[in-house]
């Protein structure tokens, strides 16, 4: 006997090619079993009909550093709630807070949270506060850099964490701070998450498997942010880091996706890897909101459905090195799932400088499912 089936939703689950209707048994917090039709012989039934079934999403940037640092979101709450059962907190902290960090919120929470390690020793702690020692960070293109940053330490927490610890982060600051995360990666074995900014110089620095994030940066004033040059041209240092392997994350954020960028951008060719939110204090309450709303404007955006869920599961699956655990509904993968509706209709969809477009289509969450257990949401 299972412990629940999901019985008459229509699955969508890219890692497996799968596009029909489904029913899916799970026992012990697994999937058992994924077939035309199951029985209702189980301890609960999920009736999904009419349904959309994905696996659980996996928003590979958001801040979960609730109470260590002020950015930070409570990943129950914000992302397990809203169909991300998988989160990666993108270099919130550095080594000096990544005990306290594991122990309150990675070990605390039912959302499955993964880590990038922020370069600097603290993390981003500085971030929302403007604290007066911030404009050390990049004082004379970084002299101060080494003050900030421990090579050895990052890198001893990062072999210590490595359940939990995928990589090293690079944010706001200068390119010093980039090439110290290099150093860590390289001697930790791990990835880089880059953010796009300092461009074309910060790709420099990427190999095959590092991520850059913000991909639709709005253009600023020199240095450089974003992919596109003045004349909104991709530049072609980001078509040379496709070739070598490098991955291309929205990170929406409430300051990084612009409607112009994306859809100029998207007719050069550059589709996005993996789509996220960079769920923060500041962003939470719009314009990033959730995974389903930041969906849905890749579906506006011309992507098609099936592309949009599988740079939502499989491909973040894949980036974290889990793809089989998480990312697909294949039997023996962990049940995380989310039913959807795709509500039909005209929702104001606004980016990080204030444009709205009007999206025709808003995946809506009904239930989720971690690790066989269901939240109703409605």
């Amino acid at each position: 006997m299972y412990d629940l089936v999901v019985k008459g939703g229509v699955l969508i689950d890219p890692a497996q090619g799968i596009y029909e209707r489904k029913d899916i048994g799970i026992l012990h917090g697994r999937v058992e079993a994924v077939e035309t039709r199951i029985p209702a012989d189980a301890k609960q039934v999920m009736n999904a009909e009419g349904l959309l079934i994905t696996p659980g999403l996996i928003d590979l940037h958001v801040h979960v550093c609730r109470d260590i640092a002020s950015i930070g979101i409570d990943p129950d709450a914000f992302c397990l709630r809203r169909g991300s059962t998988t989160v990666l907190d993108a270099g919130s902290l550095g080594h000096l807070l990544f005990r306290i960090f594991r122990r309150h919120v990675i070990e605390a929470s039912k959302t499955t949270v993964f880590a990038l390690l922020n370069i600097k020793s603290l993390g981003m702690i500085e971030f929302s506060k403007r604290e007066g020692w911030s404009m050390l960070l990049d004082a004379l293109d970084g002299l101060f850099a080494k003050l900030f940053v421990n090579v050895e330490e990052s890198v001893r927490t990062i072999q210590e964490n490595r359940d939990v610890i995928i990589g090293i982060k690079w944010a706001h600051n200068g390119l010093e701070y980039l090439r110290l995360a290099r150093k860590v990666a390289d001697e930790a074995g791990c990835l880089i998450m880059a953010e796009n900014h300092r461009q074309p110089d910060a790709l420099k620095y990427l190999k095959e498997g590092d991520i850059v994030t913000h991909l639709y940066h709005g253009l600023k004033p020199r240095p450089h942010d974003g992919l596109l040059d003045e004349d909104m041209k991709v530049q072609p240092e980001f078509y040379e880091a496709l070739k070598r392997g490098v991955i291309l994350d929205v990170g929406h954020g409430a300051g990084s996706f612009s409607w112009e960028v994306a859809e100029k951008a998207l007719e050069q060719g550059i589709k996005p890897h993996t789509i996220s939110t960079d769920l923060y204090t500041l962003s939470v309450d719009g314009p990033a909101f959730d995974m389903p709303t930041t969906m849905a404007k890749f579906l506006h955006l011309g992507l098609s459905l099936e592309e949009v869920v599988e740079a939502s599961t499989a491909m973040p699956a894949k980036v974290l090195g889990r793809l089989g655990e998480i990312g697909t509904l294949k039997p023996g993968a962990f049940a995380d799932l989310v039913a959807f509706k795709i509500q039909e209709g005209k929702f104001p969809l606004t980016d990080t400088m204030k444009k709205t477009r009007m999206g025709e289509k808003m995946p809506l969450p009904v239930a989720v499912v971690k690790w066989g257990e269901v939240y109703k949401l409605q």
